[in-house]
């Protein structure tokens, strides 16, 4: 009986391992969602380069990269995606 209760005690994750487990995937999260938006912005910075015919050759308008840059976007590669596809449906109709 003592063999058992030992072995379920040591089983256990000590409660500061969880937290650190908590903290860690936390800052990953942060992390991950840092250098995403530092992603959004270069590609908005090189869409906001791009010429009327680049931007339509690619599917978007100029006012579709002014949209993405503006506060509000959450996540700007989403919304432009967003707008091609549905330009893309629209012409098939």
């Amino acid at each position: 009986m003592d063999q058992c209760l030992s072995q379920t005690a040591a089983s256990r994750t000590p409660w500061i391992t969880r937290v650190a487990r908590a903290i860690g995937a936390a800052a990953a999260k942060i992390r991950a969602g840092l250098s995403r938006a530092a992603m959004n912005r270069r590609v908005l910075h090189r869409l906001s380069t791009l010429s009327e015919r680049e931007l339509k050759d690619i599917g978007l308008s100029r006012q579709d990269v002014a949209d993405a840059c503006g506060p509000g976007a959450f996540d700007a590669i989403d919304l432009l995606n967003g707008r091609r596809a549905e330009r893309r449906q629209a012409r098939r109709r």
